[in-house]
């Protein structure tokens, strides 16, 4: 198992052996890039110094959740799209203990790092 470990105190270790496409029950959950395994746990890393309460649970729900809108959603940083993503956040099964802020945080830079991987499938601003 793999242990992700944070010098924040024992309340930062987070066992992180659950994969993100496990972490969200979803109709139709797209490929997963190669690298956004490695991608997601190392952002993660990152947050739990500022957010040491994060679970990887929650974050990894949140990880899942940017790859299943990621097509539909991203670079879109309307009322709509962020009214819509928190109603799905707020109705995952077995409560998230983690508040939308920190998960809308891990969605948006999990949508970055994915457009970024293929330019060609970001969502077009139309204007």
């Amino acid at each position: 198992m793999e242990y992700l470990r944070s010098s924040y105190g024992s309340a930062s270790l987070e066992r992180a052996s659950q994969q993100v496409a496990a972490c969200l029950a979803c109709d139709e959950l797209p490929d997963i890039p190669e690298d956004f395994e490695a991608f997601s746990r190392q952002d993660f890393q990152r947050r739990i110094r500022l957010h040491p309460d994060l679970a990887w649970s929650d974050a990894c729900r949140a990880y899942a959740l940017a790859l299943a809108t990621h097509a539909s959603h991203a670079g879109r940083n309307d009322a709509e799209v962020e009214g819509e993503l928190e109603i799905r956040w707020d109705t995952l099964p077995n409560p998230p203990v983690s508040a939308w802020p920190v998960a809308r945080m891990l969605i948006h830079e999990a949508w970055r790092w994915l457009s970024q991987q293929d330019p060609d499938s970001a969502p077009r601003r139309n204007g």
